[in-house]
């Protein structure tokens, strides 16, 4: 089982002039998920994004599996990033990709980007803190 112990973010990348940053943070609940996600809009200056597309795994108190995912105007997007969770069996955390649009489509290739940087905020260790940014 993999999960994030702190709020970390992976590498900023670029594709066809839009650029996409996967972070994350513990979540072991549904009511710390928009303060999780507050938290990690604000640490990685995250406001101007075009899409905020999220996905989070938790245990209930009763030990049922709660998957909770948001497309944030990238439909399809969050799927691939419970995924990406899922592959790993990431759990008690909360996976955020963000994508600033740059003009130009980039068809299905988005989604593996978007399941690429999720995939490897978790198995990477994430290890990059919001004050080091």
């Amino acid at each position: 089982m993999v999960t994030l112990q702190s709020m970390s973010a992976g590498e900023k990348i670029e594709e066809n002039r839009s650029r996409f940053l996967a972070c994350g943070g513990p979540c072991g609940s549904a009511d710390c998920v928009d303060a999780t996600l507050d938290g990690l809009v604000r640490a990685y200056r995250l406001g101007k994004a075009s899409q905020l597309s999220w996905a989070a795994r938790f245990r209930a108190p009763d030990g049922r599996l709660i998957e909770l995912r948001e497309d944030g105007g990238e439909s399809g997007a969050a799927a691939c990033i419970l995924a990406a969770m899922q592959a790993v069996e990431a759990e008690g955390c909360l996976v955020l990709v963000a994508r600033w649009y740059g003009g130009r489509h980039l068809g299905g290739m988005r989604f593996r980007i978007y399941r690429k940087l999720a995939s490897e905020l978790l198995t990477n260790g994430a290890s990059t803190p919001p004050a080091s940014r």
